[in-house]
């Protein structure tokens, strides 16, 4: 669930809403172009960069030098070293070696690709902007600029059939100063509002166990004015629009009582197709996985046993993605098994769920891949009492209290014990803590709790049960890979025996600050986390009856631990007849993961050459030339099965959950356990609803039920529409029995 204010989630429950907003944004870049676009040599500063401007790049750096109103003080610019000196500099973007009012600059950029158009051009050259200039295609066509007003400059201008571009300055904003260019884009931003978008529709299905790949789709119909869309029009959008085009989706709505809007991220998706008529344009994106189709074959067996993480990481590397998120808990787990000949997107699909976690993609367009269950925790304390037992506050167990002589602290009422004359507890007890506090309830030392879960993941609600001693003021801070998330203060208005507080944490620290009470310690006799988002589904947010559907009965679930076995019998992986040239190299494919290759030439070995392999291809460099007799001779893995079993019912149908990635009995086992919590309600729902922007698939929130009170159901396909208002459609499933 994403974050929204008080007032959004009030007003979004009400009877009437206030009105909703959608902003659309997408850019038409020329992504040829931009990927293989040089800036020539020219009359540069020494210090200036020109390999790096057709990236994102910000106006960040920048040294003083004695120009016309550019120089600050503000500690914002650097000290240039001497060019003397050498060394590296910051990466400044391109900067012209003169003043523009002493010489004209010229930046020539080729575009290495053959003659192209593009329809746009968009330029950050920061606070000190040109004025005039031109910009000149190789066929002769000049496009003039005059009287520029902004330091990111765009044209929707076209520029036709060009080998490269030639940008003249003669004026600056400030005359007696350099030219600065820090990005460039070939092509421009379009951003659309609820004014030209007439319907649109966001759906995301992701399966909280793996058991398919997450997708995203959206559409959006946008009114075509002018015939902007229409293929025939020389200027249409449409015609420089590409498969791949980032979009940018974001909700709004407006909060009562204020002309804020508060928005929200939709989503970030790559658009795959699009159509017109002469009213409208119709443009559907997709998520970052639908591109992710090519084969994965580098899966190699290992006896010392790979983390999850380094398997995860080499196929997002070879997929060629650099942005990501993966939970650190996967460096902890290992697999023998070599992954499977399968899609990129496949293949983080079996180690996502061999580890119980959830394949996904953020709202920024990131592959995540994310604990999906409530992981264990430990416990520390930085000094208890003697009768206390920290590790029992994990435990919803009944806790019992011994009477000390701590301020307005025991009662006469039979509820609590004497300690025994050892001082150690013989009856379960919670966290006492070893400091107390002093007359005016503070400490000399806070008590500090510490809790470690085994996995980072979002939590929505904590909770806290207090003994009869309660704190006035503690501090919650979280932690994430051992670097500070947030912290969040706790008064004593906030705090009674059960605490409920909704924040977002992995790792946490409590401190406690103040006693209600002077001379007492701290008492906490329970600790928990939930993953239920602070959400009710009502009847008044649906807008048609549920239904339900009952699926059908499973009686056990049963998860193969594969091992693999060296094999003893050599025989024939690829057998063909081939024409072949000296220094020819190709690359064969294997079916079944095999090993130790040898190659053969009409039988004999030495005539070609294994310069790569896996589990699944050998690639080969032939050292003849002529037409012989293919021979790729190797040993394939013997794979044993062991099963971990769970059983649900006593009868129903089995469900034999195979990941070729589980190599130990520990795994498997666990991911049994996974799914049997999975498949044990084996209910699901679907309804319209009012639609709700904030709420994310794989979300457990409650959802109002005559039968069953606080029922937690786990939204794993969401769809939210827009027509200048919100609607949706929620399937979720039940969770627990």
């Amino acid at each position: 669930m994403q974050k929204v204010s008080k007032a959004y989630k009030e007003s979004m429950k009400s009877s009437l809403r206030e009105r909703a907003y959608i902003m659309i944004s997408f850019g038409l870049v020329n992504q040829e172009a931009q990927a293989k676009a040089t800036v020539d040599n020219g009359s540069y500063a020494y210090y200036s960069n020109k390999d790096n401007i057709f990236g994102e790049h910000i106006d960040d750096t920048v040294y003083a030098t004695l120009e016309e109103e550019f120089t600050k003080v503000d500690g914002s610019m650097f000290f240039l070293p001497r060019a003397t000196e050498g060394g590296r500099y910051y990466d400044t973007g391109i900067v012209s070696d003169k003043l523009i009012s002493e010489a004209r600059c010229e930046v020539i950029i080729s575009l290495n690709t053959i003659a192209t158009d593009f329809k746009g051009l968009t330029i950050n050259f920061g606070e000190n902007y040109p004025v005039d200039f031109d910009i000149v295609g190789s066929t002769g066509q000049t496009i003039e600029f005059r009287g520029n007003t902004k330091s990111k400059w765009s044209t929707e201008e076209v520029l036709e059939n060009t080998t490269y571009i030639k940008l003249v300055f003669y004026k600056m904003k400030n005359p007696q100063s350099r030219l600065r260019i820090y990005s460039i884009m070939f092509g421009y931003g379009l951003v659309y509002y609820n004014d030209s978008v007439m319907s649109s529709a966001l759906d995301s299905y992701v399966s909280p166990i793996g058991a398919d790949v997450p997708q995203f789709d959206f559409s959006v119909t946008l009114k075509n004015y002018d015939h902007y869309f229409n293929v025939d029009n020389p200027n249409s959008a449409i015609n420089y629009l590409e498969t791949g085009q980032e979009m940018d989706i974001m909700y709004g709505y407006q909060t009562p009582g204020s002309d804020t809007i508060e928005w929200i991220q939709g989503n970030h998706l790559w658009c795959s197709e699009w159509e017109s008529d002469d009213n409208t344009a119709t443009i559907r994106c997709q998520d970052i996985f639908r591109n992710m189709d090519g084969e994965y074959v580098k899966g190699l067996y290992s006896a010392a046993g790979k983390s999850y993480y380094a398997l995860a990481e080499e196929i997002l590397k070879d997929a060629g993605i650099s942005e990501y998120y993966i939970d650190p808990r996967l460096k902890k787990l290992y697999s023998n098994n070599p992954i499977p000949r399968v899609k990129y997107k496949e293949a983080l699909q079996i180690i996502a769920n061999a580890c119980r976690c959830v394949l996904t993609q953020s709202r920024d367009g990131k592959v995540q891949i994310k604990s999906n269950f409530m992981p264990s925790a430990s416990i520390a304390t930085n000094g208890e009492e003697t009768y206390s037992n920290a590790a029992n506050v994990l435990t919803d167990t009944p806790k019992v209290e011994y009477a000390t002589l701590a301020g307005n602290y025991t009662p006469a009422d039979g509820t609590m014990f004497f300690l025994p004359r050892n001082g150690k507890a013989a009856l379960t007890t919670g966290y006492v803590s070893k400091e107390i506090s002093g007359a005016n309830g503070t400490f000399a030392k806070n008590p500090v709790v510490t809790i470690t879960m085994e996995a980072i993941r979002a939590y929505y609600g904590l909770k806290l049960v207090f003994g009869t001693a309660l704190p006035a003021a503690f501090t919650i801070r979280t932690y994430k890979g051992g670097e500070p998330v947030n912290e969040y203060p706790v008064e004593k208005d906030e705090i009674n025996t059960t605490s409920i507080i909704l924040r977002d944490f992995d790792v946490m620290k409590i401190e406690f600050t103040k006693t209600a009470e002077p001379y007492n310690r701290i008492v906490l006799n329970y600790f928990s986390l939930s993953d239920v988002v602070d959400f009710t589904m009502n009847r008044r947010d649906m807008t048609s009856s549920p239904k339900a559907i009952k699926q059908e009965l499973i009686k056990e679930v049963i998860v193969p631990c594969y091992t693999y076995q060296e094999n003893n019998r050599e025989e024939n992986l690829v057998y063909e007849d081939i024409d072949v040239v000296a220094g020819e190299v190709e690359t064969y494919y294997i079916q079944d993961p095999s090993y130790g290759y040898k190659v053969k030439l009409d039988e004999v070995e030495g005539k070609a050459t294994v310069v790569a392999w896996s589990n699944y291809f050998v690639t080969i460099k032939f050292n003849v030339t002529g037409s012989f007799k293919l021979e790729v001779q190797g040993y394939r893995y013997k794979i044993v099965e062991k099963y971990a079993t769970v059983s649900l019912n006593a009868r129903g149908k089995t469900v034999k959950w195979k990941n070729p990635l589980i190599s130990n009995t520990t795994m498997a086992n666990e991911l049994a356990a996974w799914l049997a919590d999975y498949y044990t309600a084996g209910i699901e729902y679907e309804y319209d609803t009012r639609g709700n922007p904030e709420l994310d698939a794989t979300d457990i929130v409650y959802q109002e039920n005559e039968f069953h009170d606080g029922m937690r159901v786990n939204i794993y396909r969401h769809t939210v529409n827009f027509k200048q208002a919100f609607s949706g459609r929620v399937t979720a499933r039940r969770i627990g029995g």
